[in-house]
């Protein structure tokens, strides 16, 4: 009876042991000899960097004001549209008032490129034409509207290190006279907003171009950019009192960008795509300046060779900003979006998760130690599965770019390495089964 119970287990055993992961997903009729899992980090990715035509600016609640230079990204100038509502001010012909300043007051978003700490001198012109929106309801980086010659101040704006961001500075007096016996004078210049909008039509905010240290990201709203008119009753006693001129819509801001000299200067209106290649082996992303990164992987269907059924199970993709690109002055984005488009660069659709249920934003890991193993990485295993097999117009890229919510508004900025860089290459992993090997 012994030798019976035991030639059952071993029996038993052998069958149990030989079934381990033959069922699979992709058959239940496979043997173990046809079936296996592949891992590879050396498909190919191709990088490229796209230079958009431009970049609606308009309305953004936020002016980007500054010029900054390196040897990355050339030279790059921010200059803020903005117009301006009144407030009702309505004098006591039995009472006198006095003229004291004219002022404007700014609060730093707390976006910016550059030294934070550096002065950063701006020329406030009079706008000579209205900021008008195109069809569509847009201004654009590259919109040009016209000011006058000289400018009617000028501010040096210094950033202040112990975190208070409130920053006032002193205008025009000769403007802030002339505006304020308007106002006694019950100028219809001043009684709605339309009327001071034909009168004045607002203001450039300009950088100096010796102020090459920074862009700085300044709020658009009900305290900020706001100009003050202080005045006082006299009186027995004297009365401290403010006419407050808000900022309005439409706003813009307008980029400059000079490519010279870096390997982006091969970037100009009749090339708009540049192979990483031809770019010492990196690709660029950038909010307001237009710029970023076309991805693709031309051989992926030679998987296909490896049996007479392949099944991507798994797929994702590492993204390495190049070391020296980043750091204090020039911060990695928290997050950056992945889009699909077509064969024209049309963008189509944001990749999801695998679940196809919430959109990646990508997953930074930052080494603080040697700057050598930070990265971006995206699950692209729903892209590469209907990927696989497709070729021509049904073919699909990837275009890496900064959030939605920053590429309008933001100078946020990356420099990655393509497969060929000597210290930043990117990789995409993929794990996938093969049926029936060749």
């Amino acid at each position: 009876m012994k030798k019976i119970l035991f030639f059952i287990s071993l029996v038993t055993l052998l069958i149990c042991t030989s079934c381990h992961d033959e069922l699979s997903t992709l058959g239940n009729n496979w043997v173990e000899s046809d079936l296996k899992n592949v891992q590879t980090d050396t498909c190919t990715v191709r990088m490229s960097t796209v230079l958009l035509d431009s970049i609606n600016t308009s309305n953004k609640s936020v002016a980007q004001i500054g010029y900054y230079k390196d040897d990355i990204w050339g030279k790059i100038s921010g200059s803020s549209y903005v117009e301006y509502s009144p407030s009702t001010f309505t004098p006591d012909e039995n009472l006198s008032y006095r003229f004291d300043s004219l002022t404007i007051s700014m609060k730093c978003n707390g976006d910016y490129v550059g030294d934070t700490l550096a002065p950063l001198k701006v020329h406030l012109y009079e706008l000579t034409e209205n900021l008008e929106l195109n069809t569509s309801g847009y201004l654009y980086n590259n919109s040009n509207v016209s000011y006058q010659s000289t400018p009617f101040s000028t501010i040096n704006i210094q950033p202040k290190p112990n975190g208070k961001n409130h920053l006032e500075y002193r205008l025009s007096d000769d403007l802030g006279k002339l505006w304020f016996n308007k106002m006694l004078s019950r100028s219809d210049d001043f009684t709605s907003s339309d009327n001071f909008r034909k009168y004045f039509k607002g203001i450039a905010f300009v950088p100096d171009e010796s102020s090459d240290k920074s862009l700085m990201g300044f709020a658009i709203n009900d305290s900020s950019l706001c100009i003050n008119l202080y005045y006082h009753e006299l009186g027995e006693s004297a009365t401290d009192l403010t006419v407050k001129f808000t900022p309005s819509t439409p706003n813009y801001n307008k980029v400059n960008h000079d490519r010279s000299n870096t390997p982006l200067q091969l970037l100009n209106s009749g090339t708009t795509v540049l192979a990483s290649d031809k770019m010492s082996n990196v690709a660029y992303v950038q909010g307001l300046t237009g710029l970023y990164t076309k991805i693709e992987f031309p051989y992926l269907n030679n998987i296909l060779e490896a049996g007479q059924m392949v099944s991507i199970e798994s797929a994702t993709l590492y993204l390495y900003p190049v070391k020296g690109s980043y750091g204090v002055l020039n911060p990695l984005p928290s997050s950056l979006a992945l889009y699909q488009s077509n064969e024209n660069n049309v963008t189509e659709d944001q990749i999801k998760d695998v679940l196809g249920s919430s959109v990646q934003t990508g997953s930074l890991i930052t080494d603080n130690d040697l700057h050598e193993n930070t990265y971006y990485s995206f699950n692209i295993t729903s892209f590469l599965q209907s990927s696989l097999g497709t070729i021509g117009v049904n073919k699909k890229n990837l275009q890496l770019v900064i959030p939605e919510d920053k590429i309008n508004s933001s100078y946020q900025s990356v420099v990655f390495g393509d497969m060929k860089h000597p210290q930043s290459q990117v990789k995409l992993s993929i794990l996938y089964k093969v049926y029936k090997t060749n």
